[in-house]
C-alpha cells in the first residue's frame, strides 16, 4: 500500500478494484474508460473524487476508522497542491498492472459465456434450456 505525506503524517492510499469501482460510481463513468485513459486525472473534480476514494480505501485496508470527504481532500490540496502529482503517480502505478492483468478491455474481444456441450432440453413452455458445463472464452472479431 502506498502513502501520501500530509502535515508530516503518512496517509495510506490504495487504488485497487474497490476504490476504482467507487470512483466509477461517483463519476458516472465506465470502468474501461477509467483504467485505459487519463480522464481520471483530467480535471480537479476528478482528481478530488479519485483521491477521496483512494484515501478511504487505504484507511479501510490499514484498519483505520478514518474516512475522508471531498471537502477534506479539497482542504488537503489547498494546503499542499503537490499531493495532486503524488496521487496521480500512485494511481497510474496501480492501474498499469491492473490493465496488464485484465488484458484488453475492447468489448469486441471481451470474454463471453458459451456452452461447452450443446445439450438442448425443451422446457415446459417449449423454449430450449441449455444444459451442460459453461466456460468463458474470448470472442474473436475480425473487425
Amino acid at each position: 500500500m502506498k502513502e501520501i505525506i500530509y502535515q508530516g503524517k503518512a496517509l495510506p492510499i490504495h487504488f485497487g478494484m474497490r476504490a476504482i469501482n467507487e470512483y466509477v460510481k461517483l463519476q458516472g463513468a465506465e470502468f474501461g474508460d477509467v483504467v485505459t485513459s487519463t480522464n481520471s486525472l483530467a480535471n480537479l473534480d476528478s482528481i478530488v473524487t479519485l483521491t477521496t476514494s483512494g484515501l478511504n480505501e487505504g484507511a479501510r485496508k490499514s484498519g483505520s476508522t478514518e474516512r475522508y470527504t471531498e471537502d477534506n481532500v479539497w482542504d488537503i490540496l489547498d494546503e499542499d497542491p503537490t499531493i495532486i502529482l503524488k496521487v496521480s503517480e500512485i494511481f497510474i502505478e496501480a492501474v498499469v498492472p491492473l490493465t496488464d492483468k485484465l488484458g484488453s478491455l475492447n468489448p469486441k474481444s471481451a470474454p463471453t459465456a458459451t456452452p461447452q456441450s450443446k445439450n438442448l432440453s425443451p422446457t415446459k413452455n417449449g423454449s430450449p434450456l441449455l444444459s451442460g458445463r459453461w466456460e468463458c472464452v474470448p470472442m474473436i472479431s475480425n473487425t
